[in-house]
């Protein structure tokens, strides 16, 4: 008999939101990979407006659940059930495209490797890894006095 990793159930009402840079944008960690520096979360945007430009590092695919978004540099629209595969080296500009913010744009995002996030001029900001991610979770938790949910496998 072979051995293999346990399974897993996150219960996603039971995280928080973790706000991402503005009052607008938040994300919820599901799971974070450190082994192989991927992860899944659920974002959410509340308003309308662009979001941030980014380039990936390695591949991410992404479910559209509720509300519709665009890349600036793209001639489609992401709507509740589609799903989008962008490939590694793509860069892109986030917009929501949130008519009622009562109900927010969620997408859920599988991340298979870092993202560079870029300033207006274009040059490197920051760039998010499994590990920032994580930390910016836990960093949350601890602030807000919840307990992390074990998300890490």
């Amino acid at each position: 008999m072979t051995e293999h990793a346990p399974d897993f159930l996150v219960q996603t009402a039971d995280l928080p939101w973790v706000p991402q840079g503005s009052n607008n944008v938040w994300f919820k960690p599901i799971r974070i990979n450190l082994e192989k520096g991927s992860w899944v979360n659920l974002l959410k945007v509340a308003r309308k407006g662009v979001v941030n430009r980014h380039r990936h590092l390695a591949e991410v695919e992404g479910w559209v659940l509720q509300g519709k978004w665009h890349y600036i540099e793209h001639d489609w629209q992401a709507s509740p059930g589609a799903y989008v595969y962008e490939p590694p080296g793509d860069v892109h500009t986030l917009v929501a495209d949130v008519e009622d913010e009562s109900e927010p744009m969620l997408t859920l995002f599988s991340i298979h490797g870092p993202i560079e996030y870029m300033d207006a001029d274009g040059n490197l900001a920051y760039v998010e890894t499994a590990e920032t991610k994580l930390k910016r979770y836990t960093d949350y938790c601890k602030e807000a006095g919840i307990e992390p949910a074990d998300i890490v496998f």
